[in-house]
């Protein structure tokens, strides 16, 4: 606890430096954000390296920088987690900094583009390159402390269970995977065949169009739906929709940080599968091969009693249940 102590005020300190700065040194810079490289012309390492400098990006690496240190050195619980998000939701969704390109565009179109011959932008490169780079330093650094679609989700799913029809429900893996898998197929089958994706033609599946302000019906049926449904179940568009999701659920094999198991300390008492809202927790314990997806919302580690969980290097046979 005396490393916690220690830590959490040099962090806030830096923290509060970095903000306050940022702004400043992105106004001398002019602000730039890569709009002006479009159209898919002239992008490489160089031009992706300036864009991952706009203000966005650096608030958006921040914002995960920040989730990393907070699940390494403290324990996050639930009231925490739910403030923690309402931050993300108010800076990247409210206040539209994450803004054009969307994170679902950013998986999409690069497909779109290859499969039909087209030009990815600099933008949407940029993004992806951003969300891949985060998911590969800690699992779903992104999903977990950057995506205000996901922090949305994640504060609805905070009403009480003692709220009429407030029941929550782990949705079987196999079958939420299954779901978003065979969406992102058919997407793809759409690209190459006519031309278009599932997700973002008229916005069907793209609640991003929220962060823009159009109101429009379909995007109001949408978010709706995925509201409704996420009082019930955790991040319902994320275990059974985004390709994003996707996408950060396969990175997350590679990630470096990741939620690990001490065998040693672990008393099988279950009461972290019990609080953790994340269907993850269960598969982490007992040594599963194929996980579904951890949000890094640190729920998890602050209510095992053992400190058996913890958010370190993943290290080959980590996680192994012995016999």
């Amino acid at each position: 606890m005396k490393r916690n102590t220690i830590y959490l005020p040099v962090f806030c300190i830096v923290l509060s430096m970095i903000l306050i700065c940022v702004p400043v040194m992105a106004e001398g810079r002019g602000g730039g954000d890569g709009s002006g490289m479009g159209g898919g012309r002239n992008i490489d390492i160089a031009s992706i390296s300036a864009g991952l400098l706009s203000l966005k990006f650096i608030l958006g690496g921040i914002s995960a920088l920040a989730g990393l240190i907070l699940l390494r050195t403290t324990k996050i619980n639930r009231n925490i987690r739910t403030l923690l998000m309402c931050v993300v939701f108010v800076l990247f969704g409210v206040l539209v900094i994450m803004r054009q390109p969307s994170p679902l565009e950013a998986v999409v179109d690069p497909i779109t583009a290859l499969a039909t011959g087209g030009t990815i932008t600099l933008k949407k490169a940029t993004m992806l390159v951003f969300i891949g780079g985060l998911s590969v330093i800690g699992a779903k650094l992104f999903c977990g402390w950057v995506c205000p679609f996901g922090a949305l989700q994640e504060i609805i799913n905070r009403i009480p269970e003692q709220a009429p029809f407030g029941k929550k429900i782990k949705l079987p893996f196999k079958i939420s995977n299954g779901i978003r898998i065979s969406i992102f197929i058919i997407s793809l089958v759409m690209v190459i065949t006519i031309g278009i994706d599932i997700y973002t033609y008229q916005g069907i599946l793209n609640p991003f169009e929220l962060f823009d302000w159009h109101f429009e019906l379909v995007l109001a049926v949408l978010v709706g739906a995925v509201a409704i449904a996420s009082v019930f179940v955790y991040r319902p568009f994320c275990h059974l929709v985004c390709p994003v999701g996707l996408l950060t659920w396969l990175l997350e094999y590679l990630s470096i940080f990741r939620v690990r198991l001490n065998q040693g300390r672990c008393n099988d008492c279950k009461r972290c599968i019990r609080e953790s809202p994340c269907p993850s927790v269960k598969a982490i314990v007992d040594g599963d091969k194929l996980r579904p997806d951890c949000f890094a919302c640190g729920v998890c580690i602050d209510a095992c009693p053992t400190n058996a969980l913890a958010f370190e290097i993943w290290k080959p046979g980590a996680n192994k249940k012995s016999d």
